[in-house]
């Protein structure tokens, strides 16, 4: 009998034990293995970022071999322009922030009239980059890069934008056409 109750008293203990060690990785810092958010921003890479949704967006499009030469090169620049104006702009709105802070109507006026200049020279950056590669697309390959903020956007797409469905989703039939002649209504 008592070593029946010895061996309850150890498997309660035991249990109890395995209990706070999941409670305790349960919580915030818990996991000492995992990076907290500070290292998972310094591991950050740009780049990669980049370079995934590239392909997410070229493999959402499938275009043949010869296409995507002449395409991915020209999606790559649209977004890494985006990305740069967004910095920039970033930039710009601090400044803002800290003319209005320091309540320096001077700074705020030239800051804003910095920024709405900016905006209108990237706008019409974004535009005509857009509208080069808009010429080389389908009608469906458009409308896709459209969803996924590259082309026709106002700016709020793109890189972080999401690419979701729509004409040339995976499992869609694109409906291509011989010789990759552009079928446009006008």
């Amino acid at each position: 009998m008592k070593k029946v109750s010895s061996l309850t008293a150890l498997l309660v203990i035991i249990l109890s034990l395995a209990m706070v060690s999941i409670i305790i990785a349960q919580q915030p810092g818990g996991d000492r293995n995992r990076p907290n958010r500070q290292q998972e921003r310094q591991q950050f890479d740009p780049a990669e970022m980049m370079n995934r949704r590239v392909n997410q967006i070229m493999e959402q499009l499938k275009p043949s071999a010869d296409e995507a030469a002449v395409l991915k090169p020209m999606i790559e620049s649209i977004l890494q322009t985006r990305m740069t104006q967004s910095t920039e702009m970033r930039e710009l709105v601090n400044g803002l922030r800290e003319a209005v802070n320091a309540k320096d109507t001077e700074k705020i006026k030239s800051s804003l009239a910095n920024i709405k200049a900016k905006r209108e020279a990237n706008r019409l950056k974004m535009e005509q980059m857009g509208k080069g590669l808009a010429e080389l697309l389908t009608l469906e390959q458009e409308a896709s890069l459209t969803v996924a903020g590259v082309v026709n956007s106002d700016g709020m797409g793109g890189f972080i934008g999401g690419f979701g469905g729509g004409p040339g989703a995976p499992g869609q039939d694109r409906g291509n056409r011989p010789g990759g002649e552009r079928q446009r209504q006008n």
